[in-house]
């Protein structure tokens, strides 16, 4: 327990950098900030929140696993913030966050943060879509979009229905004015699709 904790104590405190990595016997990790997180503090401390939220969980499970395990393979951690094109007064970050813990490869997961510039608040998703019945409208648009491609319709009733757990990574797009031309919303492998399908982007224009 005594290592577990001083393992923690190690991780950053501050946001100083765009990037901050850790390695040591066992396990790799990098974190990468947008240039927008060390410009407006309040963006900065939130990104630094989730990322050490998820170093913390990463390291528990190292720890658990190598203890059972002592021979078990390298693992690695990356965490990637990019600053997307975003609509006036906002900051749309994704979050890429990919680990290899063993296996034929990685997982990756994907979260947005919509970030309200003015109230230096995070926007949900049911806040940016404006309410539970047009979130209902939205996974609608969404389902009907993916069935017109190849990916297995059983796949898209169980990943893009209508629960918020599905809906992680939704951002809105700016128009050339500034405005909000729609909403993207991105599925990592395994959620709408087999993993050689990679990540699934859908775009919904507002009207």
């Amino acid at each position: 327990m005594l290592s577990f904790a001083l393992m923690l104590l190690s991780m950053q405190a501050t946001l100083k950098d765009t990037v901050w990595t850790e390695s040591c016997e066992g396990y790799s990790i990098e974190v990468n900030y947008p240039q927008i997180a060390l410009q407006n503090t309040e963006l900065g401390a939130l990104l630094e929140e989730q990322a050490n939220a998820q170093i913390t969980d990463f390291k528990r499970q190292f720890q658990e696993f190598s203890i059972q395990d002592p021979f078990m393979g390298e693992w690695h951690m990356e965490l990637n913030f990019a600053h997307e094109p975003s609509p006036d007064g906002l900051a749309c970050i994704v979050a890429w966050h990919w680990e290899y813990t063993g296996g034929a490869h990685g997982n990756t997961m994907i979260q947005s943060i919509v970030f309200d510039l003015n109230t230096s608040t995070q926007i949900s998703t049911l806040e940016l879509l404006g309410g539970d019945e047009e979130f209902q409208v939205f996974s609608y648009k969404v389902i009907e979009q993916l069935k017109e491609t190849e990916v297995d319709d059983t796949w898209v009733e169980r990943g893009a229905s209508a629960e918020l757990h599905n809906y992680q990574t939704v951002f809105p797009v700016p128009s050339e004015t500034g405005a909000v031309s729609g909403h993207t919303v991105l599925f990592p492998p395994y959620q709408v699709a087999c993993y050689a399908c990679g990540t699934i982007e859908v775009f919904i224009p507002v009207d």
